[in-house]
């Protein structure tokens, strides 16, 4: 469900880059409310992790709540100010890259491509994570949560000084 939200956040950026509306992004209050939220949303995420690390806290047995998955890769996606910046570049450069404007047609085309391929992803990926899930001892897993825990919350402070700068320089 978390990548399901996820391909929500992937679906409007890429409609918002591929519309032409991108161009909303390179106002300043609104590159703030991005990369503040993404870096507030990170650090969140990282510090959770490194508590379960710290107190050896396993994941639930039974799924927590599709509602709050979905909600959290939807917010993920949706914070995350490297899609924007992807998407914006894309859109921006699609008549570059295929030698004329595009029609409505072959962004469709584009939009639904690449929609199949991030499903395809994502049951891959769910399915691998499950395989290896069963590999995971408690202390390795700990290991884990605690490495990806230190991670977000270096990635949310790299995010939140890019952001800063970015506004006032």
């Amino acid at each position: 469900m978390v990548e399901f939200g996820s391909l929500v956040g992937d679906a409007v950026w890429a409609v918002v880059g591929l519309s032409g509306a991108g161009i909303l992004i390179q106002i300043p209050a609104v590159q703030g409310f991005v990369g503040t939220a993404g870096a507030a949303l990170l650090a969140w995420l990282g510090f959770q992790a490194l508590r379960n690390a710290w107190q050896n806290r396993q994941p639930p047995a039974a799924p927590s709540s599709v509602g709050s998955d979905f909600a959290t890769g939807a917010v993920l996606s949706l914070t995350n100010p490297q899609a924007v910046a992807y998407w914006i570049a894309f859109g921006a450069s699609i008549q570059a890259i295929i030698g004329h404007a595009a029609a409505f047609s072959e962004f469709a085309v584009f939009f639904g491509g690449f929609m199949i391929a991030c499903v395809v992803y994502c049951f891959a990926a769910s399915a691998i994570i499950a395989g290896a899930r069963s590999l995971l001892t408690d202390k390795l897993y700990r290991i884990v949560n605690a490495v990806c825990g230190a991670a977000l919350v270096g990635f949310a402070v790299i995010l939140l000084y890019d952001t800063i700068g970015r506004l006032v320089g």
